[in-house]
Formats: structure tokens, C-alpha cells, sequence
């Protein structure tokens, strides 16, 4: 099942709280200045202030969900290379992606998600990264259009097959997810920018909250 959506960006409840029935997807200004991740945790990533960024702010929205300092989540990474929380030991499903000075980090409970975002670029050849990972009709879709047009299109398919597959915690060149075992959503976050959410199985009756992520 795929839907576009038209979300809108609220600021996030004072608690942030999360239902069974709800799926929250947090967006991340990173031309802001973030959260200081605490000395001596050994989570922060090394060597892209742009990365470290994103990490800082998924740590300190994971820290309100848990009611924990951010010193204590501590992550694991699965074989396909998604991570995941170690401890606390609590059921909640988190995905982070992030472009240039946006990032998005999908929460919920019950359910894997996967989460990509995609700024305006040029790229020399879309088909040829087309052929290479997505479905045949999205290819045919992507060939049917002129140039002009191919280049934004492909950018939100690719979200797409990217949620896809970190949904169910595989990386691009591995064995495509079946989309019908899936729930996805594609979005803008702003005008340049194009995303995707999966979830994993396919769900009906959640709702969407999208938040803007504010240090406290």
C-alpha cells in the first residue's frame, strides 16, 4: 500500500508520549545547532558535523520518548546494517535519514519502520541508478517522462525504495522488499526536499504526527 501525504509540521507535545496507534516522524533543522550529546556515552559519530548533528537530535528525541538520560541508550546494529536500541530494553522502532541540513527520525511501537530523505541534486544518469534497484514499472514510469521532470520524480521514487528496505533492515543492493508487504508514504518536508516512510508489516489505522524537533 502507498499513500502521498500532505503533512503538517507541528511543534512536538511537551511529553513526548507515544501511542500504539500512532507513528511520529520528527524533522530536524541541521543548520540549527543541536543538543550536546554528553561526554563519555560513545555513541556520537566521528569526522561529519552534519551526521553527528543528526545523531544528537535522534538521541535526545529517543531520551523523551524512554524518560532516560541520553547517557544511558546504548545501540546495536542488525546484520543488514539498520540500528537498533540495546537499552533500555523497551519495543521501540526508530529510523533516521538525513540530507544536506534536513534529517528525519520515524518512531513508533509495534511496527519496523524506515525512513529517507532526499535533497535536489543533479545526477548525471537516474535511469542507470534506476535499473540497478527499483521495480520494473517504477522504471517505466521513470522512462516515460522528459528529462526535466525524470530527475524529480526519480528522487522520490528513490526515497521510496530506501524506506523500503531499511523498513526490513536491508541495504539497497540487497533483495528488494515486496511493497505489498508494506505500508509507505511519501511526503515533502520542504520545497527542495523529497521523503519516503515505510512501515513493516503494513498497517491501517495509525495516525501520523509530523514534528519539529526543538532542543529543550
Amino acid at each position: 500500500m502507498h499513500r502521498e501525504i500532505f503533512p503538517q509540521w507541528t511543534p512536538p507535545p511537551r511529553i513526548a508520549g507515544l501511542r500504539d496507534d500512532h507513528i511520529d516522524i520528527w524533522r530536524i533543522d541541521l543548520a540549527t545547532t543541536a543538543e550536546p550529546h554528553p561526554a563519555g556515552s560513545g555513541q556520537r559519530p566521528h569526522g561529519n558535523p552534519t551526521r553527528a548533528h543528526a545523531h544528537d537530535a535522534m538521541h535526545a528525541i529517543l531520551s523523551r520518548y524512554l524518560e532516560c538520560p541520553v547517557a544511558e541508550l546504548q545501540f546495536k546494529v542488525q546484520p543488514g546494517g539498520k540500528p537498533y536500541l540495546d537499552a533500555p530494553r523497551r519495543p521501540l522502532e526508530f529510523n533516521l535519514s538525513h540530507s544536506r541540513d534536513v534529517a528525519l527520525l520515524a518512531v513508533a511501537t509495534g511496527a519496523a519502520v524506515g525512513v529517507d530523505v532526499e535533497t535536489y541534486r543533479e545526477i548525471d544518469d537516474p535511469l542507470r541508478l534506476a535499473h540497478r534497484v527499483m521495480p520494473a514499472e517504477e522504471c517505466a514510469d521513470l522512462e516515460s517522462l522528459q528529462a526535466d521532470e525524470r530527475l524529480e520524480r526519480f528522487l522520490m521514487l528513490w526515497t521510496r525504495m530506501e524506506a523500503r528496505q531499511k523498513a526490513i533492515g536491508r541495504g539497497i543492493f540487497a533483495q528488494p522488499a515486496d511493497p505489498a508487504l508494506l505500508s509507505s508514504f511519501s511526503f515533502r518536508p520542504g520545497a527542495r526536499q523529497w521523503a519516503s516512510l515505510s512501515v513493516s508489516p503494513a498497517v491501517t489505522g495509525r495516525e501520523l504526527r509530523f514534528l519539529d524537533f526543538s532542543p529543550l
